[in-house]
């Protein structure tokens, strides 16, 4: 499978630091990053766009990020769901990835650790096998 010429990459994020790391990141490396606001719309777009990779912050509110990791990991298409945390151990990530995540990124956003896990996450969805995706009724 071909690398597309630009990736994309969904980002559910609370901080305005954080939209602008993001913000910054997109064009880089064949990556365009779309933003949500809600886990619902970010399931959305990422389905319509089969976004590889999917940013997700813990803090959003109204949203239990456990449930969240699920939804959004459950993607037809198999999706990478990156945990973004002020907290990173291995305890967190080990629950993350229980609930079909893919990895945690740690708070406030830098762009020398976004790129490399995103394209780390992007190399891993390319190999893996992919969900079959069921006929709509």
């Amino acid at each position: 499978m071909d690398t597309p010429a630009r990736i994309p990459v969904v980002a559910l994020v609370t901080s305005d630091q954080d939209r602008y790391v993001l913000g910054s990141v997109s064009g880089q490396d064949s990556l365009e990053v779309h933003f949500a606001e809600s886990c619902e719309e970010a399931y959305t777009i990422a389905n319509r766009l089969v976004a590889p990779v999917i940013l997700l912050d813990r803090d959003l509110l109204g949203t239990d990020w456990k449930t969240a990791v699920k939804i959004l990991a459950d993607s037809p298409h198999g999706a990478c769901v990156i945990l973004i945390s002020r907290v990173v151990d291995d305890y967190l990530r080990q629950e993350v990835i229980s609930r079909g995540g893919y990895d945690v990124l740690p708070k406030p956003l830098r762009a020398d650790r976004v790129i490399p896990l995103v394209k780390l996450a992007l190399s891993y969805w390319m190999s893996a096998p992919k969900p079959a995706v069921q006929a709509r009724r």
